[in-house]
């Protein structure tokens, strides 16, 4: 019966650790550079003005640690901020979207990689479900998009 006990709190244990967003994810990264960004932005329909507009503009993400089990995620760019504070891993929350409707927001971490969902609350919204993958390589943040076959990454370098 003690057997049991401590494989369960070690398994306890061991799910609690996972929830929390590793630490080298914390920090202000610039966006330096993309690949196939206005081939994916093409795929998902955006027209050309759109997408010139969108690839000019400056990005800075900001992820900060709030408590024992929580962080910030602030998205800064030349269009809008978006901030959304004490997020916890695998908790949905209604944020807003950079169309500026409101979003289901949800950001997990599996595998050594973190995710961010986004699934708009109205069916009418204009940027529609979407999941980004973060991970990182060496002092750059990674993110990569997906739609169709179009696979397309962003580069954050750590300030």
């Amino acid at each position: 019966m003690n057997l049991i006990s401590v494989v369960c709190l070690l398994l306890v244990a061991s799910f609690t650790v996972a929830e929390n967003l590793p630490d080298k994810f914390f920090g202000s990264f610039k966006l330096d550079r993309s690949e196939k960004f206005d081939e994916y932005l093409e795929e998902k329909g955006y027209g050309f003005i759109t997408r010139k507009l969108v690839a000019l503009a400056g990005v800075t993400k900001v992820i900060t640690k709030a408590g024992p089990d929580t962080f910030n995620f602030d998205n800064l760019t030349t269009k809008k901020d978006l901030k959304y504070k004490n997020i916890k891993l695998g908790e949905e929350f209604i944020g807003e979207g950079l169309d500026g409707s409101d979003h289901k927001i949800t950001f997990t971490f599996k595998n050594g990689v973190f995710y961010e969902k986004h699934v708009p609350t109205d069916n009418d919204a204009e940027q529609k479900e979407d999941e980004y993958r973060f991970h990182m390589e060496e002092d750059e943040l990674v993110q990569t998009l997906e739609y169709n076959t179009i696979v397309a990454k962003r580069f954050f370098k750590r300030q």
